[in-house]
């Protein structure tokens, strides 16, 4: 009889987690020295364009968010098995529901919606 291959979850979870975190490590250090960068207080290359624009660019904060929220509920997820409270299998589409949802209401409200701070 011949075995169907699957995928196993855990590995997908591992992975995305790996991903988002070296997004983070690149992503972070971007947002704070542009931000020196903006006040004058480091140097920033001139042919990057300007500093303030990169700093204050949304696809910088919506790609912060969303490497954020995934990197943060699948530790929580290892954590939650790793403690015996939750099974391996039942958390993968959960958890990534979870932050997808978050995301998707935090994008909706901050940059769609034309949330005004007061």
């Amino acid at each position: 009889m011949k075995k169907r291959f699957q995928t196993y979850r855990g590995t997908w979870a591992w992975l995305t987690q790996r991903i988002s975190a070296i997004c983070l490590f690149l992503l972070i250090p971007v947002k704070i020295y542009t931000g020196w960068a903006a006040k004058g207080k480091v140097p920033y290359p001139e042919f990057l364009g300007s500093s303030k624009q990169v700093h204050f660019s949304s696809a910088i904060d919506i790609g912060l968010l969303l490497c954020f929220l995934i990197h943060a509920f699948y530790g929580v997820r290892v954590i939650l098995i790793d403690v015996g409270w939750i099974r391996e299998d039942t958390w993968f589409w959960r958890m990534m529901t979870l932050a997808l949802g978050i995301f998707a209401f935090t994008v909706w409200f901050v940059y769609l919606h034309g949330y005004e701070a007061p």
